[in-house]
């Protein structure tokens, strides 16, 4: 696994800590999301074939 789809695995779950868990009610909360798909888009497409 590349340092990018790990980058997107630990954002995505931080994103469903502060999102579900913590129930914060805020728009920041889903920056990780963004940023976690972004990642994983990109280790993707950039990853070894």
């Amino acid at each position: 696994m590349n340092l990018e789809l790990g980058m997107a695995l630990l954002l995505l779950i931080v994103w469903v800590v502060l999102a579900f868990v913590a129930a914060i009610p805020s728009g920041w909360v889903h920056v990780p999301l963004a940023l976690g798909c972004v990642l994983a888009a990109r280790g993707i497409v950039r990853g070894k074939r």
